[in-house]
């Protein structure tokens, strides 16, 4: 058989457009209407029924939903319908169901076929032709017979012939898929194995066959005739040509001669005619598929057996081939196996070079390679080669064998030029894959000479990669004729893939230890950088930690002065002093001093790395000498920022080429930030030592006059005191005040008081030697200090000269001579040998002498008093006024800014002595510790008293007092005080007991454990005067008390010194911070409480709030001051109050930065619209504060420019917006001190 062909059916799933389903109906369904009416004009007059024409027509339906799908039912289904209608007079119902029969058996057809027989391919196969046969032609023509005679019975209601007709459909149908449908899928999806063609005897043999059914179909015969048997001769001339022809031209030839003896046995001849159990043409039909079904499967037998015999013989010729290529290839495998165990042997010896634990230099290595392959393989020649990728010249750094150096005297190329050839070498590299050449091979054409000189046969070359990146070549060459076999190829790929992971490794290793090395440098300089003091010296340390690691040969750090020209402020390395002999500008115009590495790293503020330095130079280049000469062979620079900006560059030269790593190179990027940061700390030392030094001066300095303030003087008190102990000299120290500064005050203005007091702190200054000390307490009462005095006879002149020089005139702004009288209290220290006094009573006893000065101004012959001479009789006086019970109580009201009402009271004890009230601090000191213990009974009596008055007059208020410090020292002392206290009959949760810094109460355990037992019993303990002493601040950290009084020093000043608001927030989160209550002393003036009130100070007292009065006046008062403080006041703004929120608004803006930076961001306190301060400045436009304002603004610029850094998500830097919330404060002051005095 020549060849049935192979039919391809398309998968049912791809994909149609709209235009091709539409043509593919079109089609379908004028075939499908031609074949209808076809059958229906030549099987006119058949004896089975007018039902016969419509059923050829099925074989183009079941070809359809093979091949298309569900895609063609339409065209199908409408020509079914129209031909069933117009050709056939069947009725529209029986019409609709056969129409639906036909298509229902066709598509169950396609789908068993495609489901039971996936691969089905044509009827090449026995097992292909039977499942044709049975499922997509049998199993479905049964199927629609059975739908059809059952669609006639309801149709017609007529049951006699229905088997016949079943079994009539059953054949039609069949008959029409296998010669219709067959036909259509060999012609439209066959692949033919061969050309189809024509000859003289296929056409004499079919037509004489075609000739002979129509003999047999177109003639009448007797009954019982002996036609039928020679029917199924028929089946030999058409098995024949299936043998010898293409199935393309024998198949249409049997589906003619079929159509021919069905047409005639539908006519009413041929051998079937006398059929009385089935109809004719069911006969002729069942006795015409069994034949073209025994020639389709008998077809298929013999195309397999065919096939076989043919597949054999081919498989036989390919064995005897395959036999002797292998015969040959295991003679070229032996040679090759030679050559392959050798290259082996190399490779082996090559990677134990590789693996040495003391590797030598590169250089030596690479040429022990090539030694080894020479050696091991019997090679003429062996070389690695580097390209120069500016020249294109394959440069040779090893090689070895006997042609190595014929060959080294070759220049090789990567690439063609003008100029020279590409070489085979070359040709590998540019490929970038192995090549194998012969010794004529074109290539090689311009060194045939050296060839044929040295016997040079057979090469091979790999190309690789050098670990900086350039490219390479390993090259084997042999001797005579000889050439590599193909087989090496990947055994010298892989050696050079070893090659390249040897050197990578190599560099590796080498970058880690640099790395290493480097780290540690930076660990040093990290050390440097953190203990040095001075710029200069931290530079130069730095460089030279860098020459030490032993990676660099130079380290210097440059930066440009006024002119642009770089000079250098630290060096290092070797010979690196030829720095300074070149001009270097920052300025590109200048040439070539301008268009060096460092030059344009400053200009673009950027790190700028030369992995090959000489070579990005070139020789031509002015100083490449210098640079060849001092192995300048990489160089790197990276700029160091100080305080934001490019401040230098820090250089550093390698020995060798690509020395710069990311590792080395992120490592001197954190050097050159180590040195920022390094700057910045010096500089920032540098300032917040200025900045220390100049607020301690504003602490201790008055502002008016610049002399020292109280606690300037007392600190210088305390060291002069104990020098004058150790010395065993005086010290003298006295207290003057001016007799008339008032009525100066009064009627030339507060300014022209200000000049007076800054005149006589300047003659007061003239008039003492410099070891002399001056201080200012305030107002118009200065402090004079002379130490290392040899007796008391020294001071009288002194005093004298001071007389005479403040007795001159004043002439202050163009006024007339301003006179004014002093009057001082003198003391001396030590009084005895066993003097205890501290600096408080010392100034004490200046005051008191003081006061006694003034009180005897008519009678005195000098204007000072000493205190040695009238303490006597103060004593007794004091004594005397104590014992006569001459004490007498005034009450200070405290205001609870949080209830904005009075809670309690101060009781505040003065001795009454007709004329005046003597205040404590002028009694006390004259007390002995039996007078402090009936002070204590006399004040509590009175309290008791005047508390019961107030409860009985519904005042609910609680009392303070000072208590003893001594009584909290031991037990015998706090069971007296318990004793005292139990006889006041008051509530103790209405009493706080108040302790006043002292030396008694050094014992704080015993001390806490005294608190404790008053606090078990209901009383609050208080802590006195806290911040007058560092002392105070120890005892509120170790002492268990319930409130503390934060010292009037602190408050009564702020007016002149704002800068001691820094102070009172401090003290008042210390006291915050340990859960006690706070009451803020000496609030003098509306200004200072709106201040208080602003800082959340919980408790107020002072002249402000009310002054102290008698017990008597306490409940009017209170009464008035309910309705004052509900009455709604307008507060006048001041500059006091904008400092105390500048400091607030400046603190919480630093929280924000750097604990909430999100915050930040979201609530935008950069813009000035909504800034509190700039509304609060508004409300002072009648004051010229343009300086502050633009301070201000400056402060909102730096808070501006954070923003983009914020939003990055870094670390900002708040130093400088620190710096200027500093100079915002420090325009307020000014203005506070340029504002008139009321």
């Amino acid at each position: 058989m020549k060849s049935f062909a192979e039919i391809q059916l398309p998968a049912l799933s791809r994909p149609s457009s709209l235009r091709q389903v539409f043509l593919l109906n079109v089609g379908f369904f004028g075939g499908h209407l031609l074949l209808t009416v076809f059958a229906a004009l030549i099987f006119s007059h058949s004896l089975a029924g007018h039902f016969w024409p419509i059923w050829p027509a099925a074989g183009i339906t079941a070809y359809g939903l093979l091949v298309w799908g569900p895609r063609v039912i339409p065209g199908l289904l409408i020509a079914s319908l129209l031909g069933g209608h117009f050709f056939i007079d069947l009725r529209w119902g029986i019409n609709i169901w056969f129409t639906c029969s036909e298509i229902m058996g066709a598509w169950l057809g396609s789908l068993l076929l495609r489901r039971f027989c996936p691969g089905w391919a044509g009827l090449q196969t026995v097992r292909h032709s039977i499942a044709y046969l049975l499922l997509f032609a049998g199993i479905p023509s049964l199927f629609t017979a059975g739908l059809t005679g059952a669609g006639g019975w309801l149709f017609t209601k007529a049951t006699g012939n229905i088997p016949h007709l079943i079994l009539f459909w059953t054949m039609a149908k069949a008959a029409a898929i296998i010669n219709i449908s067959t036909l259509f899928l060999l012609f439209f999806h066959g692949k033919p194995a061969q050309k189809t063609y024509l000859d003289k005897r296929f056409l004499l043999l079919g037509t004489g066959t075609l000739g002979a059914i129509i003999l047999l179909f177109f003639q009448t015969y007797p009954s019982g005739n002996l036609a039928v048997g020679a029917v199924f001769l028929l089946i030999l001339p058409f098995l024949w040509m299936l043998a010898n022809y293409p199935a393309r031209l024998v198949y249409p030839l049997a589906a003619v001669g079929f159509l021919l003896a069905l047409t005639g046995t539908s006519m009413g001849y041929g051998p079937y005619e006398h059929s009385h159990n089935l109809y004719p043409e069911t006969m002729a039909q069942m006795v015409g598929i069994l034949l073209e079904s025994i020639g389709l499967i008998a077809a298929a037998m013999m195309y397999e057996r065919s096939h076989a015999a043919t597949a054999l013989e081919t498989a036989n010729r390919e064995l005897e081939q395959r036999v002797f290529a292998r015969s040959q290839d295991l003679q070229i495998r032996n040679r090759e196996l030679q050559i392959r165990d050798a290259f082996l042997q190399s490779v082996t010896e090559v990677n134990r070079l590789f693996a040495a634990i003391d590797p030598l230099e590169l250089s030596l290595i690479l040429v022990r390679f090539c030694e080894i392959l020479v050696t091991r393989m019997h090679l003429a020649a062996a070389w690695i080669g580097v390209v120069d990728e500016h020249t294109g010249q394959i440069n040779i750094p090893a090689k070895a064998g006997e042609l190595a150096i014929p060959l080294s005297k070759i220049q090789i190329f990567c690439w063609a030029t003008p100029e020279h050839t590409q070489s085979p070498s070359g040709r590998a590299i540019t490929e970038n894959r192995t090549l194998l050449f012969g010794a004529s091979d074109p290539l090689f054409e311009p060194w045939q000479d050296v060839i044929k000189k040295h016997r040079m046969g057979g090469s091979i070359y790999t190309p690789f990669s050098w670990p900086d990146g350039r490219r390479g070549v390993i090259a084997l060459y042999r001797y005579d004729d000889s050439v590599f076999p193909g087989a090496i190829i990947e055994l010298l790929e892989r050696l050079s893939e070893d090659l390249t992971a040897f050197m990578r490794q190599r560099k590796v290793a080498q970058q880690l230890d640099d790395a290493r090395i480097l780290q540690k440098t930076m660990l040093i300089s990290g050390d440097i950088a953190l203990q040095a003091r001075e710029a200069p010296q931290m530079l130069q340390q730095i460089c030279e930690e860098l020459i030490h690691s032993g990676l660099f040969n130079a380290a210097f750090i440059i930066r440009p002065d006024e002119h642009g020209v770089f000079q250098a402020l630290a060096l290092a390395g070797h010979h690196v002093e030829w720095i300074l002999q070149r001009r270097w500008s920052i300025h590109p115009d200048e040439v070539p001093d301008g268009q060096s590495l460092t030059s344009r790293a400053w200009r673009n503020r950027e790190k700028l790395i030369v992995q090959d330095y000489l070579r990005a130079l070139g020789p031509e280049t002015d100083w490449y000498a210098e640079a060849s000469q001092n192995q300048w062979r990489s160089a790197a620079t990276f700029p160091v920022y100080h305080r934001q900006e490019c401040w230098a560059m820090l250089n550093v030269i390698g020995p060798r080429p690509d020395l710069f790593n990311q590792e080395i190179t992120e490592v001197l990027q954190q050097i050159a930030l180590l040195v920022g940061h390094a700057l910045d700390e010096i500089h920032l030392k540098s300032e917040l030592l200025e900045e220390r030094q100049r607020q301690s001066h504003l602490a201790r300095h008055d502002a008016l006059t610049g002399l020292a303030n109280r606690r300037g003087f007392t600190e210088f008190l305390h060291p002069a005191m104990a020098r004058a102990r150790r010395n065993n000299r005086l010290l003298a120290v006295a207290m003057l005040d001016l007799d008339d500064f008032k009525p100066v005050n009064d009627q030339y203005g507060h300014a022209t008081g200000d000049l007076l007091l800054q005149e006589v702190a300047a003659r007061l200054s003239q008039a003492l030697r410099q070891s002399d000390h001056l201080a200012r307490l305030g107002g118009d009462e200065f402090v004079l200090v002379w130490d290392n005095l040899q007796n008391r006879d020294q001071i009288p002149p002194i005093l004298t000269k001071i007389e005479k020089t403040l007795a001159e005139p004043y002439f202050l702004g163009g006024l007339p001579g301003i006179h004014v009288g002093i009057s001082a209290g003198l003391t001396f220290y030590p009084h005895t040998e066993n003097d205890q006094s501290d600096a408080d009573l010392l100034l004490r006893q200046a005051d008191h002498a003081l006061y006694q000065a003034k009180q005897h101004k008519a009678r005195r012959n000098q204007f000072w008093s000493l205190f040695a001479e009238a303490q006597n009789n103060e004593h007794i006086r004091i004594q005397t006024l104590l014992h006569e019970g001459q004490m007498v109580l005034q009450y200070q009201p405290v205001l609870d800014l949080r209830q904005e009402r009075i809670v309690g009271v101060e009781a505040l004890a003065r001795l009454n002595n007709k004329a005046e009230a003597i205040s404590p601090g002028d009694f006390l000191p004259y007390l002995e510790p039996e007078d402090q213990w009936r002070l204590t009974e006399l004040v509590l009596n009175q309290i008791a008293g005047d508390w019961r008055a107030w409860k009985e007059a519904g005042i609910d208020l609680w009392i303070s007092l000072n208590i003893l410090p001594g009584s909290l020292i031991s037990s015998v002392t706090l069971e007296r005080l318990q004793n005292l206290l139990d006889g006041c009959a008051i509530p103790p949760q209405s009493l706080i007991l108040e302790i006043l810094e002292s030396e008694e109460l050094r014992s704080l355990e015993s001390s806490a454990e005294s608190i404790r037992s008053l606090q078990k019993q209901g009383y609050r303990i208080g802590l006195d005067d806290v911040g007058a002493g560092y002392a105070s601040l120890l005892y509120l950290k170790e002492l268990p008390v319930d409130e503390i009084k934060i010292d009037q020093a602190f408050v009564r000043n702020l007016g002149e010194n704002p800068n001691d608001l820094h102070f009172l927030r401090a003290i008042l989160d210390i006291g915050i911070s340990q859960n006690v209550e706070i009451i803020v002393e000496g609030v003098e003036n509306q200004s200072i409480l709106n201040v208080l009130r602003l800082m959340q100070a919980p408790m107020l007292q002072g002249y402000a709030v009310a002054r102290p009065m008698w017990a008597s006046e306490l409940p009017a008062w209170l009464s008035s001051s309910t309705q004052a403080m509900n009455a709604n006041h307008e507060i006048k703004f001041d500059l006091l109050q904008l400092y105390a929120e500048v400091i607030d608004y400046q603190k919480t803006i630093t929280n924000l930065l750097t604990s909430n930076p999100d915050w930040f961001l979201q609530l935008s306190p950069w813009s000035s619209c909504h800034c509190p301060i700039q509304q609060r400045l508004k409300q002072l436009n009648a004051m010229d504060l343009s300086d502050l304002e633009k301070a201000h603004r400056d402060y909102h610029a730096i808070l501006e420019a954070l923003v983009p850094t914020l939003e990055s998500g870094s670390v900002v830097d708040i130093y400088p917006l620190q710096r200027q919330g500093e100079a915002v404060l420090q325009q307020i002051t000014l203005a506070m001190r340029l504002q008139p005095r009321n």
